[in-house]
């Protein structure tokens, strides 16, 4: 299928489908925080796979480039306005941005290239929010304990995600994405049929 112009019934799904993709992502990141530092360094990769159902619906729905920019940049925009750590935002906009040209491109999209693309995402999104932890480990203690964080976690978030376990974390958030777009589009089949996308 060939890329088509954006228009505004599909700036209306991506905005809802984006909403949706953020609450999920409120639930999961708040849940595993709550749970401790160890789970809370995780939280990415397991809001990759869950959004990764939403995200393959809304690029069957919108099988088009730059769906995955606009929605990246949405929840990039809102983790800024909650006051997330700046690489968080960041690696959101960032991320979905070169996933999108690079990956998805100008050409024919096919469920591989949104899988690819939603797989790099995932990881880039992975890496601004836990990289920081250790790469810029003073601000983002002060950011911590001025949120009124305990300086016992954030020690504990500071130790899980001293090397290697930073590089175990990221490869997750890939292969989080790589599995919420497998089981994405499982779930979705009908809708990648009805689109054109895979044969029925």
């Amino acid at each position: 299928m060939k890329n088509k112009k954006l228009v505004g019934k599909d700036l209306i799904l991506i905005g809802a489908l984006t909403a949706v993709m953020f609450v999920i992502y409120m639930i999961i990141s708040i849940a595993m925080s709550f749970a401790g530092p160890v789970t809370n360094v995780f939280y990415p990769p397991v809001v990759s796979v869950f959004n990764g159902i939403v995200m393959m619906l809304l690029l069957a729905k919108v099988p088009k480039l730059g769906v995955l920019s606009i929605a990246g940049t949405i929840q990039g925009l809102l983790s800024f306005l909650l006051g997330a750590f700046w690489t968080v935002g960041t690696g959101l906009i960032v991320g979905a941005i070169l996933a999108d040209f690079l990956i998805i491109g100008f050409k024919d999209i096919s469920t591989k290239k949104m899988i690819a693309a939603y797989s790099v995402y995932s990881g880039i999104f992975t890496f601004g929010a836990i990289a920081p932890m250790n790469i810029f480990r003073d601000a983002f203690m002060a950011l911590t304990l001025k949120n009124g964080i305990s300086q016992e976690y954030v020690d504990g978030l500071i130790k899980m995600t001293e090397w290697p376990m930073l590089t175990v974390i990221i490869i997750a958030g890939f292969v989080g994405g790589f599995l919420g777009g497998l089981l994405g589009l499982k779930i979705l089949k009908k809708h990648f049929v009805k689109a054109g996308l895979v044969q029925a």
